[in-house]
């Protein structure tokens, strides 16, 4: 039940993407399906490869995204349609629980979690690894503020024209 929670919730995140008219909402639904992306591959015991896509895509590719859309974006930002992405995203997690009426196949027991292989590969970031995570992370959102300062006086430049 748990990972139909999460695939409908990359299916509202998918449509916020194609909807927005805004770029900052696009990032937003970005976030969304890529965090619920990596709840699920993580609970189907992918949690190593979950963690570092999670780190890879919120760390590098959104401070590009946020950088480049900082730039070009409108001042006030909307989303094209709200009322059509909450009835499609309605939609479509109605359909997921009526067309599939076995959920017992996703309750999953304490013992298949406790002991999958790919923790051992995700517990050396929080034992060994654990400064040189606190690092990367510190060094990201260094980046990320950065290019929130670079972009603030890009108001009157020729790029904000574009």
């Amino acid at each position: 039940m748990i990972v139909y929670f999460f695939l409908v919730l990359m299916l509202a995140g998918s449509t916020l993407v194609f909807y927005s008219l805004s770029p900052y909402y696009s990032a937003l639904g970005l976030v969304i399906v890529a965090v619920s992306g990596c709840v699920v591959l993580g609970i189907l015991g992918g949690a190593f490869v979950a963690l570092i896509l999670l780190l890879i895509y919120m760390g590098g590719m959104l401070v590009v995204f946020v950088y480049s859309s900082a730039l070009s974006a409108e001042r006030f930002p909307m989303v094209s349609n709200l009322s059509e992405i909450l009835g499609l995203s309605l939609f479509f997690s109605s359909w997921v629980f009526v067309s599939f009426d076995n959920f017992q196949d996703f309750f999953f027991s304490a013992g298949n979690i406790v002991n999958n292989v790919g923790l051992g590969g995700s517990s050396t970031f929080y034992g060994v690894g654990g400064v040189l995570v606190l690092l990367g992370v510190f060094i990201l959102l260094v980046a990320l503020v950065a290019a929130l300062i670079i972009s603030r006086g890009a108001e009157a430049s020729v790029l904000r024209a574009l």
